[in-house]
This record gives structure tokens, sequence and C-alpha cells, in this order.
């Protein structure tokens, strides 16, 4: 594997004689998988087809899900829009799941997934990274607070 340095150029503010500002921005890149920005884009975050490149791996919030998949753990981003997928992805395993359920602005919200029972389930919340270990074990790797999604 090459080991790439990303550089992170800091947007300059020029001032002109007239006192206005010209800013000259340097384009980011994020991580596909939790959105924080990583630095600077580069060449090879596009490939041949022009589809971004996979960049988790550079990221320190994502990176142990990359780890997680090549050591053959299934990994799911846990959305609004794709909770009843992964629900049914993880009914196919055989493993209880149904929607979790919270108090928002004074109603009871779906907030994320619950998996499992017992004292061996676990909660997704939406932005959550839902794991299933080749071992058969849960895990959920929580979003970042910052999250930029």
């Amino acid at each position: 594997m090459t080991t790439r340095t990303r550089t992170n150029t800091p947007d300059e503010v020029t001032i002109r004689e007239d006192g206005t500002k010209s800013t000259r921005v340097h384009l980011k890149r994020a991580c596909n998988g939790c959105g924080q920005y990583l630095g600077d884009v580069a060449d090879w975050d596009v490939d041949d087809r022009g589809e971004l490149t996979d960049v988790r791996g550079e990221c320190q919030h994502c990176k142990p899900l990359v780890e997680a998949e090549a050591a053959g753990a299934r990994t799911w981003e846990l959305l609004p829009r794709n909770i009843a997928s992964v629900d049914n992805a993880i009914d196919r395993y055989g493993v209880f799941a149904k929607g979790y359920w919270q108090f928002v602005d004074g109603k009871n919200t779906v907030v994320g997934l619950r998996i499992g029972t017992g004292e061996d389930r676990v909660v997704a919340r939406f932005g959550d990274w839902i794991i299933r270990h080749p071992d058969g074990t849960w895990a959920v790797h929580a979003a970042p607070k910052e999250a930029q999604r």
C-alpha cells in the first residue's frame, strides 16, 4: 500500500489597495463515511471512470471501519432514508431489529435502530455505522460529534 500525504492548504485572503478582500479558496476533500474534511483535493481522489475514490482510510474517525471491513465485517451507515433496507439486511441474519424511539420536540420519533435483544443488544442512531463482525457479534461506531452531514 502506498502512503500518500494529503496537504491542507489554508484559504488565502488578500486585501487590495482599495480595502476590498479577495479570497483564494483551496478545494477540500471530505471523508466518504463521515463527511469530515481531510485536506486538499488530490489527483487520487478521482478514479479512471471519474468516480470519487473511497478515502475513509485517511480519516481518523472512519479508519476503524475500513479495517473492520478488511477483516470481513459488514458495515452500514444508518440514515433515515435507508433504515428499512438496513433493518431488512439485519433480519436476514436472523437478528431482531426495530426502530429506536425517543421523544423529540414533544413527539415520539424514530431516531435509530435497536439490534438484538437482551444484554447483547446495541442501539445505533442516525449517522452511526453498524458493524456485523465475522463472528456474528454486532457493534456501533458512533458518528463524530462534529459530523458535517
